[in-house]
Formats: C-alpha cells, structure tokens, sequence
C-alpha cells in the first residue's frame, strides 16, 4: 500500500473482493475447499439474505441480524452445528466444549465458566502483561530493523499466556512445538476437502493429511502426560483442577480423561489462537496508520505514564480496546459459522425448511452494506459509545452468539488490550510493502503466508 493511501483519514485495508454472481459450480467448489470467503458473492455483503440452492440442498447466508439472533438464540435447538463442523474439528477435539451438542454440552460450559468469572480474569492480566514484556526484550535482542513474522511473535505470546494462566505454567510443554502442530492441524485437517464433499469416512480426512494427523497425534499426547502428571500432584486451583474436579449436578458425572484432555485441547488451541490473530490484525493495521497508533501511545501514556500496565489500567484503555474491536470487525477470527435446519421454521420471519444448510458469514456481516458506514474503512471510532448504543447486538459477532457465544471472550479481549498495548508503548511495527495480505479461512482466518512486518524500537 501506497504512502499517500497510508495517509488518507479514510485508510481502506486489504479485504476480499467478492464476485459480482455467484460463481460457476466448479469453481464455487474449488474455491470451497481453497478459501471458502472468496466464493461469497456481493450479494451476502449486501442483502439481509442470500440463498440458492437446488431440490437436493438449499444454502442460505443469513446477514440479517434478526435471522441471526433467531439462529443463535431464540430457536438454537432447531439450528444444531452441522455435520461439515463436526468432521473438521472432532478429529482433534472430540466431544470438547466446543464440539458437543444439548446437554452434554451444557454441563461441560456450565462446569468450566467460573474459570472465566471478572474476578478471575482480573488476576490473570499481570502474566498477560509479562508475556508481552518477554517479547519486546527478544524484540530488543534482534535489534533495530529486525524482520519479524508478527503472525507467529503473537502465537507465542497467547500460548504462553494460556499456559501461564489455565495451566499453572504446563510443564513440559514446547511451547513453540506445540504452536506449530496447531498452525499444522489447522493449514491441512482445518480445512475442507474433497473428502467432506463426497461425506467419506472421517478416517479418510485424516489420512489424506499426514502432516495434520501428526500434528494431532502430538498434541493429544502432549496433553495426556500432562493430565496423568496433574492427576497425581497437589491441586493449584487453575483451569485443570477446576475441570478435574467439575461435576454435572444432574447425573453426577464427572470429566474422564480423554473428555478432560479435549476441553484443554479446546482453551489452548481455540484459547491462544483467536487471541493471537486479533493482536496480528491490529498490528497491521496500527502499522497502517500511525496516526491512530499515536492516539494508542498517548493513551497509554495518560492512563498509565511509564509504569507497567496492571488491570485497572487495561480498563480504561477505552481506545486501545476499540482498535482491537475494529480489527476484528474486519478481519474476524471465526469468519464463518454454519449450522443445518433440523426442522421446518422461520428465521427473522424468513421460512427456512428442514435440511437447510445455513452459513453465518461473519467476514460479510461485519462489512455489510446495510449495518456498517463505511464498512471496509479502519475506523476504531465507531466502536465509541454514541454509534455503538444504536448497533444490534447481532451485527457483530467476532465470539458469536446466543448460547454458544465464546466463553472465554471476556478473557480473550483482556488479553488482548493488555498485549497490545504494552507492544505498541515499545516498538512500532512497519508491514512489508511487498507481502501480499490475503485472508484464508482455516477454521480461522489467518493472513496467507504470515504477517512480516519491520521492528522500529522505540
């Protein structure tokens, strides 16, 4: 991006730019599998609606807040995850959190969320703040000038801080190993495959991908030793005891194994990752325009002068916090949801008949025609509180929503603030001119091919 374009109040970041018509069946279906978010036409972006489909399948994107909040919350028992969801994540995560269904998934959030009460939180944000200080002192090593792919320097960071956090340190656990068997799993079983469109076994996904079964066979692994370790020790009151020791109220079960080993799969591959892609986003974006990283530094400079950033003080960075917020508006971490219509029912007063396929796309929601000014200009001011008493709580959705709405959002936009800012007080990150900044969904949505990005030290 140009100089001049850096400059201009109305900063228009690299985004995806959808077909003007649907595409062709074939290439619909290679762009499926190669990055589902290009395959969106303009009119997702722009109508409450969209939906096409055949007597054999009916697709439909719901961008309607309304339709939304009925999906996710008001009729969520006739839209359940789809069977597409479960195949790309079940293999790694089992019946976790975040893939079980009804009840058993009720206990288990139920179980795990006074790990994520203010209270606890609050006294996570001091290692939160370290994690981010350890980084800029390795920044320091490197020196002025350093090359640094900011993608994999904020995965490191968010993995600490899970592993400092929910797992009392997690000894024995390689921290930059384990980062890269996850960016494996997610680059290769993350992601659709001709496999899930003819519904093959499941086995057969993990087949196909070795690199991606490796990966997934280490981490399981990594967490048992730790499971069998902490199942034998004095208990620390983090995030594991609190699950060794959950208890469903109702049928008195309790979390076996191999259930626990998938919810701690769960905090710290989703835990870490959503994180560290918000921090990646608006790193690039503050290095876009220094004009809104100046009022970042300057707020930190009057909420906190030079002392280290405690939790109050992360409190107040109203600013900082909108950034963040903006970042994720445009470059969601979930870009897509998908759920199937169990029965025949309305959606925002829309008829939708059972066996409906329905996408919620996060990344079209969030720069929708109908619900954002400008939708794809940086702006963090419209996350202050005069535009953002009017918006519908359904028309931004960077954790989801309704029932199922991330349990760990509170803790994930804590983190994010505190990292951020202790970052931007101490180095200014310069984007790499000549790196193409392409959005590929991979569960997630990652900038292709990382973020490199130039250290200026401050």
């Amino acid at each position: 991006m140009s100089d001049a374009a850096v400059q201009d109040p109305l900063l228009i970041p690299p985004a995806v730019e959808p077909p003007d018509e649907p595409l062709p069946y074939f290439h619909a279906l290679w762009k499926l599998m190669d990055n589902p978010i290009e395959a969106w036409p303009k009119a997702v972006y722009e109508e409450p609606f969209y939906q096409r489909g055949d007597e054999r399948q009916t697709f439909l994107y719901a961008a309607d807040p309304a339709m939304l909040k009925d999906i996710l919350l008001d009729k969520a028992e006739a839209f359940p995850k789809d069977w597409m969801f479960d195949r790309v994540t079940k293999p790694a995560l089992g019946e976790g959190l975040l893939t079980a269904h009804g009840e058993h998934w009720r206990w288990q959030r139920r179980a795990a969320a006074p790990g994520f009460r203010p209270d606890n939180v609050a006294a996570m944000t001091p290692a939160m703040v370290q994690a981010a200080e350890a980084a800029l002192a390795r920044w320091r090593d490197k020196g002025e000038g350093a090359r640094l792919d900011i993608a994999t320097e904020m995965t490191g960071i968010t993995f600490q801080v899970i592993l400092d956090t929910m797992l009392s340190g997690g000894e024995g656990i390689d921290v930059p190993v384990a980062a890269q068997k996850i960016t494996d799993y997610l680059e290769t079983l993350g992601k659709i495959t001709p496999a899930d469109l003819l519904q093959w076994p499941t086995w057969t996904r993990v087949a196909l991908a070795p690199r991606g079964h490796r990966a997934m066979v280490y981490l399981k692994a990594m967490v048992d030793r730790m499971v069998a370790r902490r199942r034998a020790e004095a208990q620390r009151d983090d995030l594991v005891d609190l699950l060794m020791r959950a208890k469903d109220p109702e049928s008195g079960r309790q979390m076996d194994d191999v259930l626990l080993r998938d919810n701690l799969l769960t905090f710290i591959g989703a835990g870490h990752e959503t994180t560290a892609l918000a921090l990646t986003w608006s790193l690039y974006l503050l290095g876009l325009s220094p004009e809104t990283a100046a009022r970042v530094r300057a707020e930190i400079a009057t909420v906190a002068g030079d002392d280290s950033l405690t939790h109050a003080h992360v409190e107040r960075l109203t600013f900082t916090r909108q950034v963040v917020q903006e970042s994720m508006r445009l470059y969601p971490s979930l870009p897509l949801m998908s759920r199937m219509c169990a029965e025949d029912t309305e959606a925002g007063g829309h008829p939708v008949k059972k066996g409906t396929f329905v996408f919620l796309p996060i990344y079209a929601l969030h720069r929708h025609r109908r619900l954002w000014r400008d939708p794809d200009a940086f702006d963090p001011d419209r996350f202050g509180p005069e535009e953002s008493a009017g918006r519908h709580r359904f028309a931004y959705l960077p954790f989801g929503g309704g029932q199922r709405v991330c349990i760990g959002q509170t803790f994930a936009l804590i983190e994010a603030v505190a990292i951020l800012a202790t970052l931007v007080r101490g180095a200014t990150l310069e984007p790499d001119p000549g790196h193409r900044i392409r959005p590929v969904m991979r569960v997630s949505m990652r900038p292709q091919g990382g973020m490199p990005m130039t250290l200026r030290l401050r």
